[in-house]
């Protein structure tokens, strides 16, 4: 608990380093520029945020970072292989917590940096102010989730159909997919009439007309990081992952459509 203690105040040391002497001239860089880059592998969906991510670190501290993107098996498969990673950033916590306990990442260091939100959409129904209703009616016959013991936000509707206490009504008319990309394209293409997906699934122009699922309805859905064990951890690794904590990453984050610790980040309404 004491090393923990301590590492945890030697990243917290650095950033605030790179970040009071960002202030003097935000646009520029203010590190060393012969830093070697950052090389993160970070889950498919979060790529859009992750540049955003990328581009204020970079200008705020002068550190390069490139990323290889993949699911969380494909990027753990590729880590596993010896791939050349400084950090994995996953779209939950248990992909990372497999290379800790294979000894393949360090546990000091290991970070929450998002929560996923669950929506539900439909390209018939304009579900914004009425996901419980649509949900307690029955007014549509096929309805899209993931599969649940594979995928986090498939978890999460039939967690939220059971709150609701719908779930056993409407098992009939449940539409299992291998993926959230399925889900989408049923509902997409008017196979299904809504689905439960990952929220920053969607474009802005959706993302108007689908319901927000309140968080209390569902299990939170961690995103994990950590750092790859190495013989010598790089500082500016060190330095992106306490950066993820700041108040500037958790800006971007929470404006991409994503929750993070202690705060409430997007509205719900029933």
């Amino acid at each position: 608990m004491c090393n923990l203690r301590k590492y945890k105040i030697f990243i917290t040391l650095l950033l605030l380093i790179t970040v009071f002497a960002a202030c003097g001239n935000k646009n520029a860089p203010v590190v060393d520029t012969q830093i070697e880059p950052v090389k993160v592998a970070v889950n498919n969906n979060f790529m859009p945020t992750a540049k955003l991510l990328a581009n204020d670190f970079t200008t705020n501290t002068g550190i390069a970072v490139e990323f290889t993107s993949g699911s969380d098996q494909e990027l753990v498969d590729i880590i596993l292989e010896g791939g050349d990673f400084d950090v994995f950033m996953a779209s939950d916590i248990d992909h990372p917590k497999e290379l800790i306990d294979k000894g393949i990442a360090l546990s000091e260091g290991e970070t929450i940096y998002a929560f996923g939100t669950a929506a539900l959409f439909s390209k018939i129904w304009k579900l914004h102010w009425t996901g419980v209703k649509f949900l307690k009616s029955d007014q549509f016959a096929k309805l899209a989730i993931t599969n649940p013991e594979e995928n986090r936000y498939g978890k999460a509707a039939i967690e939220t159909m059971e709150i609701l206490e719908v779930y056993s009504a409407m098992s009939s008319k449940l539409v299992y997919t291998s993926g959230e990309n399925e889900s989408l394209e049923l509902v997409k293409t008017k196979q299904a009439d809504a689905g439960f997906i990952a929220y920053t699934s969607l474009s802005d122009r959706d993302k108007r007309w689908a319901w927000i699922v309140p968080p209390e309805f569902y299990e939170p859905i961690e995103q994990g990081a950590v750092l790859i064990k190495q013989d010598q951890v790089k500082d500016s690794s060190k330095i992106w992952i306490g950066y993820l904590s700041s108040e500037g990453a958790r800006s971007i984050i929470r404006q991409s459509g994503y929750g993070v610790l202690n705060d409430d980040t997007v509205s719900s309404s029933n």
